[in-house]
């Protein structure tokens, strides 16, 4: 459902003749309620900035939230959700995660303890119960094993930031079918452009918080995006070679770099077909 981060510089290794018959499509994407600031999506109010970068293969919603008040900010999951082209994705699912390792012991006791702990997933910390088993024997082996529950409620200190892992945005392909090198294009094809009215992805991100306390009155952000534009790339025209000087060693490395990198676009790879199209193959 969600989606990790991705870096906006690719490493690859060299690319075989095979690369002919990859190609990108890349989506445009425009927002009356989010401005593109410093190459970063920005929204801002009194309260709160959100930013967004969602550059990444199928699209990254992802989002910082940085909190501009003197108070805890609670950014109420159970009320945000992902809409895409009218559908409703709940960020919060009620999850339970668990984890267990196992190790040895010298203790000679046998009890059942639980510890308040924290857990992370690389981004943000959840609440967690650690229970503890210890045997009976010097020496038994002892397993722990902990439970993490989604958290309802993300807590963001005054002044400070929070990365919220978000939803891909769309793994589809549009496709011409009555033109051939538009979908495969040497270099770069033509741009389909379109409005707010036609466009074949809108998504909307719905946030809702409170400040001060968890159980006051939330505040909510609409941020709504459309695509606006789509084009696509051979795999020579999409990528360029950037070489990098490794600072202890003094020796070079070269680097994939995309050439069409923006924090309000996204791209999907997609390989030269024949016969019958794939079923997640679109005209547009």
């Amino acid at each position: 459902m969600k989606k990790q981060l991705f870096a906006s510089v690719m490493s690859l290794a060299l690319l075989s003749s095979c690369s002919d018959n990859i190609f990108y499509q890349v989506y445009q994407v425009d927002s009356p309620d989010v401005q593109l600031t410093n190459n970063v999506m920005l929204y801002e109010n009194d309260d709160c900035k959100v930013t967004y970068n969602l550059w990444a293969e199928k699209g990254n919603l992802s989002f910082m939230m940085h909190n501009k008040t003197d108070e805890n900010l609670y950014l109420v999951m159970s009320q945000s959700f992902f809409i895409l082209n009218g559908i409703a994705n709940n960020y919060y699912t009620e999850s339970v995660y668990g984890k267990s390792a196992t190790g040895s012991t010298a203790v000679s006791v046998a009890d059942q303890i639980s510890l308040s702990g924290y857990m992370t997933n690389g981004y943000y910390w959840y609440p967690a119960t650690i229970s503890r088993r210890v045997g009976a024997i010097a020496g038994v082996s002892v397993t722990k094993s902990v439970q993490t529950k989604e958290p309802e409620y993300i807590c963001i200190p005054p002044h400070s930031a929070k990365y919220i892992d978000g939803f891909m945005i769309s793994d589809y392909v549009y496709k011409d079918c009555d033109n051939f090198n538009q979908n495969y294009p040497q270099t770069s094809s033509s741009i389909i452009r379109y409005s707010q009215d036609n466009s074949p992805l809108k998504f909307r991100n719905r946030l809702a918080y409170t400040i001060g306390k968890k159980d006051t009155e939330a505040k909510y952000l609409d941020h709504n995006f459309w695509v606006s534009s789509l084009q696509n790339y051979s795999t020579k025209n999409a990528l360029s070679n950037e070489k990098h000087k490794e600072c202890e060693s003094g020796q070079t490395y070269t680097e994939k770099r995309f050439n069409m990198y923006s924090s309000q676009r996204f791209y999907n790879k997609y390989k030269k077909t024949t016969g019958v199209s794939q079923p997640w193959v679109y005209e547009y």
